[in-house]
């Protein structure tokens, strides 16, 4: 396989130094020629077009004129041309009008005829490119996001609390902690639905999803499961723990403000479950314990009407 410079060489003879002013004048990517430290000696009108400059004006301001000083990418690329004799990347310039641009680079250095390093390189607007690439990255960490979030609380979906939740409890298990899962269901969701609208319910889901915010600490994690329920997961909290955790939640409930809010008091059901370190136990079997657990404080609720709303029970 014949090598680069003998190929370019052949080009040479074959096109002649016509040809190559040609393909210089006429590209529509921008063709810079300069010198290491960045001063600029040459610029095809394709270049004159992307920096909105005249030739005259590109060659006065240099690289450094023309770079975003505030683009921290540049450094990265100047060292690589350094190191290898070229590169090829992407960094902000500066237009005529101030504009910044997403200029895509490719630039090699070679040796004129007296053996004065030059550089060669070749420009190319991809500002809209870059701008799309962003927007759909965003988007996708958007859709991303909605996998793993219900978009009404703002809370973790299922899915999101399974994922957290599995790495939360090989964190216990590493530093030897118990794991406790609440699992709270709003009892008269159908009601507010039927009764004040879904406005009410969704409210009260709202309202919820705030409780649990307010009352558990900034390292438990949070989550609607799905309808009107959810579930929380905490380390080190003990029986009385649960306790106090219920009472602070019916309590924000049954604040004015929520109530007003919703129309009615929330009613809510919870119950728990627990996981010493080591147990096999997953997020999923903690979820199916904690459930059985409430629906045995709704029976023992409804079976006692009179008495104020119980604990969940284990």
């Amino acid at each position: 396989m014949t090598d680069g410079p003998v190929e370019t060489d052949r080009t040479v003879a074959a096109l002649g130094p016509e040809a190559y002013r040609a393909m210089y004048l006429h590209s529509p990517d921008g063709v810079l020629f300069t010198v290491p430290s960045g001063r600029i000696l040459a610029a095809n009108p394709a270049a004159c077009q992307i920096f909105g400059r005249t030739e005259t004006e590109i060659c006065a301001l240099g690289r450094q004129g023309l770079a975003d000083p505030t683009d921290g990418r540049w450094p990265a690329l100047l060292d690589e041309r350094e190191r290898a004799g070229q590169v090829r990347g992407v960094a902000r310039m500066i237009r005529g009008d101030g504009t910044i641009i997403e200029v895509e680079m490719s630039a090699r250095v070679f040796s004129e005829s007296a053996g004065e390093p030059r550089t060669c390189t070749i420009v190319r607007d991809v500002t809209e490119r870059v701008r799309m690439e962003r927007e759909i990255a965003q988007l996708n960490a958007r859709l991303h996001e909605l996998a793993l979030t219900d978009e009404l609380t703002g809370l973790c979906n299922r899915r999101g609390f399974v994922a957290a939740g599995s790495q939360l409890l090989a964190l216990a298990d590493r530093q030897q902690c118990t794991t406790v899962l609440l699992f709270l269901d709003l009892d008269n969701m159908k009601e507010l639905n039927d009764t004040r609208g879904h406005g009410a319910g969704d409210a009260a889901l709202k309202a919820v999803a705030q409780a649990l915010t307010d009352v558990l600490r900034r390292a438990d994690t949070s989550a609607r499961i799905g309808g009107d329920e959810f579930a929380a997961l905490a380390f080190g909290v003990d029986a009385a723990g649960h306790e106090a955790i219920e009472r602070r939640i019916r309590d924000q409930l049954d604040a004015p403000a929520t109530v007003a809010a919703v129309g009615r008091q929330a009613e809510v059901s919870m119950g728990w479950a627990t996981r010493s370190p080591g147990q096999s136990t997953t997020v999923e079997d903690l979820l199916a314990a904690a459930d059985h657990a409430m629906y045995r404080a709704k029976a023992s609720k409804a079976k006692q009407p009179g008495r104020p709303r119980p604990a969940g029970e284990d």
